[in-house]
């Protein structure tokens, strides 16, 4: 059965990116494009890893991550951010709600896989 990764970002060149590097292994992807559908898809579908953009339309990547490490349900559910800010503070704030990893865009996409096979191990 394949790796299930959730994608919460509105930037298209991200998404195009991510989703080719995804698609290659076979992951099954689903791409949501602001924080309130990143949540939904999250308890609809229960990923097995979701990579979230902060600066999202609705409800950005901070409240989306406080909410889902929250509910027992999604609690465990690896998280990694992927973000263009890039201040010390906020990647602090996002480890203290509960995030994985911390990735600043741009990134290449081998940092990217290198990343996803820590919390997929099969992959």
């Amino acid at each position: 059965m394949p790796r299930k990764v959730l994608l919460a970002e509105d930037e298209k060149n991200v998404i195009l990116g991510v989703r080719t590097c995804l698609d290659a292994v076979g992951y099954e992807v689903e791409i949501v494009e602001d924080g309130v559908a990143a949540l939904e898809a999250i308890k609809r579908e229960h990923p097995d890893l979701i990579l979230l953009d902060l600066l999202m339309p609705k409800m950005d990547g901070f409240e989306v991550l406080k909410v889902l490490k929250e509910d027992e349900k999604t609690a465990s559910i690896p998280v990694i951010v992927l973000t263009a800010k890039a201040e010390e503070e906020d990647r602090l704030r996002v480890m203290e709600l509960g995030a994985d990893e911390y990735m600043t865009k741009p990134f290449k996409p081998q940092e990217l896989w290198d990343r996803l096979k820590q919390y997929l191990p099969d992959a």
